[in-house]
């Protein structure tokens, strides 16, 4: 049996693992049911969201990636090992893997992922930065001299690149993704309605009307709350338009790292970003945030097809040249 290169991206919310051969092996939550009493993992993704459920008194959710990565690191390589298992089936030949990973890592989190994975069943181990893995996951041409701006939306970051011959020239990381998102909804509900909602409702509300778009079809939610006031259940009816007010502090943040990569570009470099655009990606990204972007913005903003995954497909294709 040949062994099997894949790419992976391990998000703080989601893992996806893609082989150039069988496309897309695995997505599902990057996190681990663990039992409360030996600390041992006893499922991964999906299914342990299950799990929990049914087992709340036996079992908890540990999520481990990235910023607490250090210290749950033994957790991590059994959640790995176990969607290796799902994604891969057993192996006589362990696969040696390409993960793309935030610009913003230490080198203590870089070494514990690296040991993690390799625990995990992975043979080799190679890392590279998610902007460069989404970059050629959305097949933009690394051997033209011609400066690309990539933006691409995680759960917990935003990370802004400038790309020339598949180098980043410039970049910058800033702490603001999807989980934000789902912040500043809960704080639009408090202070405008002045309910008290959590962070599933939240994640409902930006999927179903969470659209920035100004040109977008107008939809409405009936939102389901607690009072502030008399702390009894209420529901209001919330609007599609009113989620670029509710919005605004996280995406001013990311127009903020947009601006100021540009700014830190040379007179070459804004000239090719004049002329191509901005490349969009990423599992987080909000419905019509390309739009939104062009319009203050004045440039042309691409959505890859392949938003979501690109970083790992990306990762695949980095593994197959080397």
């Amino acid at each position: 049996m040949l062994r099997k290169n894949l790419g992976i991206d391990i998000g703080t919310k989601q893992i996806s693992i893609y082989s150039m051969e069988e496309g897309l092996l695995l997505h599902e939550p990057s996190v681990a049911a663990v039992d409360i009493d030996t600390n041992e993992v006893i499922e991964a993704g999906t299914p342990a969201l299950r799990l929990v459920e049914a087992n709340p008194d036996r079992l908890r959710l540990c999520w481990p990636v990235w910023d607490p990565i250090v210290k749950s690191a033994d957790i991590l390589s059994s959640m790995l090992r176990l969607l290796f298992r799902r994604a891969i089936g057993r192996t006589v030949l362990r696969p040696q893997v390409m993960i793309s990973i935030p610009c913003d890592l230490t080198e203590a989190q870089t070494n514990a992922l690296e040991d993690a994975v390799l625990s995990a069943g992975a043979s080799r181990v190679h890392l590279l930065e998610a902007p460069l893995c989404a970059a050629l996951g959305v097949g933009l041409d690394f051997s033209s001299p011609v400066g690309q701006l990539v933006v691409h939306v995680g759960a917990s970051r935003t990370e802004v690149a400038m790309i020339f011959i598949g180098e980043m020239v410039t970049h910058l990381t800033v702490p603001v993704g999807g989980v934000d998102f789902d912040s500043a909804i809960i704080e639009y509900m408090r202070k405008r309605h002045e309910i008290f909602i959590g962070k599933r409702t939240a994640e409902q509300i930006k999927l179903r009307i969470g659209t920035i778009a100004k040109s977008a079809q107008e939809k409405h939610l009936d939102v389901k709350g607690r009072s502030m006031k008399t702390k009894e259940p209420r529901i209001v009816t919330l609007s599609s338009k009113e989620m670029l007010g509710a919005l605004t502090e996280p995406l001013t943040s990311i127009l903020d790292a947009i601006i100021s990569v540009i700014e830190q570009t040379g007179d070459d470099m804004r000239a090719d970003i004049a002329r191509g655009g901005v490349v969009l990606t990423g599992g987080a990204l909000l419905s019509g945030m390309d739009q939104f972007l062009d319009e203050v913005m004045g440039l042309r903003i691409r959505l890859a097809a392949n938003a979501e995954t690109a970083a790992v497909e990306g990762a695949a294709v980095a593994l197959s040249r080397l």
